[in-house]
C-alpha cells in the first residue's frame, strides 16, 4: 500500500490521519514519516499491516450499524429488552 493509497482509504472510511494514528495507538509522527525518503535513500513504507487493519475497521463499522439497527428492531417491534 503506498501513501497515497493509504490516504485514500482514509478519506473513504472518513478518518483523519490523527484518528488512525489514535486508533491504531501509533504516534501520528511516525504515520507521516510513511511514504517519505529516509538518511539511507529508501522510502518509508506503510506497514504491511495497514492494509489488514482497515479492512478489518470498516467492516467493524458495518457490523456496529447491523448491530444497533437489530437491536433497535428487536427493542421496538418485539418488545425484548436487552
Amino acid at each position: 500500500m503506498t501513501k497515497e493509497e493509504f490516504c485514500y482509504r482514509l478519506k473513504e472510511l472518513n478518518l483523519t490521519q490523527k484518528d488512525f494514528a489514535n486508533i491504531a495507538n501509533i504516534p501520528y509522527s511516525t504515520l507521516n514519516n510513511w511514504g517519505t525518503t529516509a538518511q539511507n535513500g529508501k522510502i518509508i513504507p506503510v506497514p504491511s499491516w495497514v492494509r489488514p487493519f482497515l479492512e478489518y475497521y470498516d467492516k467493524s463499522i458495518k457490523y456496529d450499524a447491523i448491530r444497533e439497527e437489530l437491536i433497535k428492531y428487536m427493542t421496538e417491534k418485539l418488545a425484548i429488552k436487552i
